[in-house]
Order: structure tokens, then C-alpha cells, then sequence
């Protein structure tokens, strides 16, 4: 099973739209009530025990405009905000809340019925001061329509590592990320930590395997030079320099997740202003170099669909600097899947800081096989 049909097993429980994100960045958009939501635990709670038996009644639903020019749909009776990614000023905001009366309607007896049968793994996030007992309280509320299992999300901090979710309960389980998206810009999804944990919550609550993560778990989607390589700026003043390689959407078709990673290896005389990976122009999720690591290996990825109707789509590299700044790359892989395959660090011996291009030219191919 590929860890996209895995997604599709998973139902937001609001706080607010990081998980809904997470379901995106994965290649899979489900429906759901609450996927691009911010809910307030408590009307949750109150929600769920009558069933949201207002929500969406006549007079309920009122359109605002965001802090970010987005028309947000807002329920008066449980205090609901829903995300409509209609831009403030797109749509007639009367045509709009009569539409959101209809979708929430559909979205909400879909809902009951995934409560009553059981069928998805509700996810709830929880900051660090909430109490067990109001975890509880929404355990108890869902449980009251049918035997749902619930992931328990927590935020692990920097030093969170791939560890696999546990049961904690008969149906609870419990996993970390390595930190929640901000409440504002719940779009800037920390993908790794949550692809591993609802793959692995997904294998304990279905009794499965983990979908293999590690090295050679993917095929590649086309091969690659993956020795090691400089990447010099072309620009006089602060552009971009791309190194890409342009694919056919057509040869690895459009409803699938790719993800672009390779090593990159920062100098300390670097002045330029960011690296970054780019699997086709619209970014699913990524990992951007970071700057202040210099002299050592570091990994960089984005993940991105392939666009119909379009000949061709980028894969590769890109710097935003100039002609005075270069970094090398080791281990291009580009290949179906959300996020990157987990490898170690190169060993490869880096060239001397500064070597005039001639010499420069014959160290590398000296290295090189």
C-alpha cells in the first residue's frame, strides 16, 4: 500500500489546518468537516456530544475576511473557522455562504458516518499544557458514535527522531512531531515527523508494516548524475541560478507525490541568500538549505506534482546568490513518494576551500569515477 492510499485513512479533528496540509503534501486531498478548520477544543467537545446539530442551521454561518485576505467561513454555534481558499474579493461573499451552507451540510453527515462505523483514525493535536482529562473528554464525546481509533499528536521539540506511534489505550494512539506548523501559517508543515508518524499509526492500528522509508524503498523516477557536484552562481548581482533538469509530466503522470533530495555542502565563504530543491513549480513540501550550517553535508528536498498540460516541469537545484558564491551537491535521487529516502551523511573528501578553476577541474576529476 503506498503511503498516499495510507493518508486517505486519516480524518482532521480541526485545532487548525496543519494536518489538512500534511494530507496535501502527501498527494491525497480527502474530504472532511474539519481538514482546513481551526476549532477551539471545548466547542469540539460540545459539538460532538450533540452531534453538531446547529452547525450549518439557518442563520449559523457568517463569511469574514482573514488576517491573510481569505474568506473564512465562521459558525456562530460552535465557533468553527473554516478555510474556503476563495481570495477575499473572488466571489460574491452572499453566493458564497449559501454554497458553504450546502458542503457543510454534505461534510457533516459524512462525518457521523465515519463516527458510527469507525472507519478513520481521528487526529487531534495537543499543545503541552493541555491536561489529560480534556483529551479524555474528547475521547469520551467520540466514542459516544461508534469505535473510532484517535491519534494523540504531541511536539517532540529539536530532538525529535523517527520513533513509531504506540497504542496508549485500546483506541488511542499516540506519536510525535518534531513541532506543529504555526497557527497562523499552518501550511508551513514540518512533513517529515508527520509522514512517519501516520504511516507507522496507521500500520499499528490496521495491524501492518511501516511502509519502508530507508534506502532503495523507491524506484527512481529517472536517473540522475549523483557524484559530487560544484554549483556556481551566473549572476553579477543577487539572482537565480538554477541547476535543473526539465522532465515530462506525461512519462510520470500528474496524480502522484515525486520528491527531488541530494546532499549540498555549504562553504563557510558562501554569501548568497538560499538553496533550495524543486520538483516541478509547485512545492508539495521541502526542506530548504540552512544557511547557518556551513562546511558540512546537509540534506535538502521538495516534493511537488507534475502539472497536466504542461511540457515540461523542473527537477533539480536552485541558489539565489551570485557569481562570487558556489556549493557543492552528492547523491541527486528523484522518485515517487511525499518526503526522501533516509540515508547517511557522504563520506566523499571535499576539495580545498579555494582552488583556482584549472586545478579545481582536475581534483574532480581525479575524484570522480
Amino acid at each position: 500500500m503506498r503511503l498516499s492510499e495510507r493518508l486517505h485513512g486519516f480524518r482532521s479533528l480541526g485545532d487548525n489546518c496543519e494536518f489538512g496540509f500534511v494530507q496535501r503534501y502527501g498527494g491525497v486531498e480527502p474530504s472532511g468537516l474539519l481538514r482546513f478548520s481551526y476549532t477551539p477544543m471545548e466547542d469540539l467537545i460540545r459539538g460532538l456530544r450533540c452531534g453538531f446539530a446547529d452547525f450549518g442551521a439557518p442563520g449559523d454561518l457568517r463569511i469574514a475576511v482573514s488576517a491573510g485576505g481569505t474568506y473564512y467561513c465562521h459558525s456562530v454555534a460552535y465557533n468553527i473557522w473554516a478555510n474556503t481558499g476563495h481570495p477575499a474579493g473572488s466571489i460574491d461573499p452572499e453566493v458564497l455562504v449559501e454554497r458553504e451552507y450546502g458542503r457543510l451540510a454534505h461534510l457533516k453527515r459524512k462525518m457521523l458516518d465515519d463516527l458510527a462505523d469507525g472507519s478513520k483514525i481521528l487526529v487531534r493535536k495537543l499543545g503541552r499544557d493541555t491536561p489529560d482529562s480534556e483529551f479524555a473528554r474528547l475521547a469520551e464525546a467520540v466514542w459516544a458514535h461508534g469505535p473510532s481509533t484517535l491519534l494523540r499528536v504531541t511536539a517532540a521539540g529539536p530532538d525529535w527522531r523517527p520513533e513509531p506511534a504506540r497504542r496508549i489505550a485500546d483506541r488511542v494512539i499516540a506519536g510525535q512531531v518534531r513541532r506543529f506548523a504555526p497557527t497562523e501559517q499552518a501550511w508551513e508543515v514540518d512533513l517529515e515527523p508527520w509522514i512517519h508518524l501516520v504511516d507507522s499509526a496507521y500500520a499499528l492500528a490496521h495491524g501492518q508494516a511501516p511502509t519502508d522509508l530507508g534506502a532503495g524503498a523507491f524506484a527512481d523516477a529517472l536517473p540522475l548524475p549523483s557524484g559530487l557536484r560544484r554549483h556556481a552562481g551566473r549572476h553579477r548581482t543577487p539572482a537565480l541560478s538554477a541547476y535543473t533538469r526539465a522532465v515530462d509530466p506525461a512519462d510520470l503522470g500528474t496524480d502522484r507525490a515525486y520528491v527531488f533530495s541530494t546532499w549540498v555542502w555549504i562553504p563557510e565563504t558562501f554569501g548568497g541568500e538560499r538553496v533550495f530543491a524543486v520538483a516541478g513549480h509547485g512545492r508539495l513540501g521541502w526542506r530548504d538549505a540552512d544557511l547557518s550550517r556551513r562546511g558540512c553535508w546537509q540534506r535538502v528536498w521538495a516534493a511537488g506534482r507534475m502539472r497536466p498540460g504542461v511540457d515540461r516541469e523542473p527537477v533539480g537545484l536552485g541558489m539565489i546568490g551570485t557569481r562570487q558564491d558556489q556549493f557543492w551537491s552528492f547523491g541527486a535521487r528523484f522518485h515517487e513518494g511525499p518526503i526522501p529516502e533516509e540515508g547517511a551523511a557522504p563520506t566523499v573528501r571535499m576539495p580545498p576551500a579555494r582552488l583556482p578553476g584549472r586545478r579545481l577541474f582536475g581534483w574532480l576529476r581525479s575524484k570522480l569515477p
